[in-house]
């Protein structure tokens, strides 16, 4: 009997839009007939239970866009702040039904995150949830999990800088210490929120380069630029950004449909067998800003 693929969705940025994700990953099943396994988020999750901790870029963004604080809101321990009967279905409906998302979401740290809070509900355990749910995932920088035998690992963080390489593991940047362990490690993905020095028109990371280059796995996924990056190879490797989870804006408005290239989805039916494609379909593409929470 054939062993069914591994279906893993792939996001940039999410800033608090945790919601609009799942929704995302809800319509891809239902149109696609096939549960997701795994979600990976490339970092800025919007990790920040507390409104009151809102880093300085973040809080620019929340009057025009509440979502900004979707994890507090929606998600936080003990009990989020407010309820939303539509996300309780999609996450813990019946299992065996493609309107529920019954996957974890598996994410590295980016630059815009509260990371006192987020070392304090992790301990320093290299895997472990960090919402109401249990549902959404913290992977450690410089650690790797497992979905369904295909191993992903984490280096979170900004491009470093000369007099940031020697920051903490979990820090705005990316660490040199989490690189070093990383590549003592073996793993068939890599989420980072950096992209590798050597992308086209962006400053990258060297540390993240050096561990692509010395373990070379076959995908690097990442997010925090805001503007559209190519995909490069280092390598056997297949580095390709994501954009943002986030509307498209309309004389400054998010507005929709959703950013292109916000979403992909990786089919992998081995490690010489595998797709990846961007989610570009119709019915993504119907998705505003005005529908998303009826459709």
């Amino acid at each position: 009997m054939a062993i069914r693929p591994v279906y893993l969705a792939i996001f940039g940025d999410v800033h608090g839009h945790l919601r609009l994700m799942f929704q995302l990953c809800r319509h891809w099943q239902l149109n696609s007939g096939i549960h997701l396994d795994g979600i990976l988020v490339c970092g800025d999750l919007g990790f920040f239970p507390n409104v009151e901790q809102l880093d300085k870029a973040t809080r620019r963004y929340v009057d025009r866009d509440p979502e900004e604080l979707g994890f507090a809101h929606y998600f936080m321990l003990p009990s989020p702040l407010k309820q939303d009967p539509q996300l309780e279905r999609t996450l813990c409906g019946d299992p065996n039904d493609l309107n529920t998302v019954r996957c974890r979401v598996v994410f590295c740290h980016g630059n815009h995150e509260d990371f006192e809070a987020l070392q304090a509900i992790t301990r320093g355990s290299v895997f472990s949830p960090v919402d109401f749910f249990k549902r959404v995932y913290y992977l450690r920088s410089g650690e790797v999990t497992q979905i369904r035998g295909v191993r992903v690992g984490a280096l979170g963080g900004a491009p470093e800088e000369d007099d940031t390489v020697d920051a903490p593991v979990l820090s705005p940047v990316v660490s040199a210490r989490a690189a070093r362990r990383l590549r003592q490690k073996s793993f068939d993905i890599l989420i980072s929120h950096s992209g590798p020095h050597g992308v086209e028109g962006c400053v990258g990371s060297r540390l993240l380069a050096e561990v692509i280059t010395h373990c070379q796995p076959a995908y690097n996924f990442y997010g925090h630029y805001i503007h559209f990056v190519p995909p490069m190879t280092i390598g056997r490797t297949q580095c390709f950004w994501h954009a943002d989870v986030n509307f498209q804006r309309v004389k400054g408005a998010f507005v929709g449909p959703p950013e292109p290239g916000c979403m992909a989805v990786l089919c992998w039916r081995g490690t010489h067998d595998h797709d990846y494609s961007t989610v570009d379909a119709p019915w993504f593409r119907e998705i505003t800003a005005r529908t998303w929470r009826h459709l």
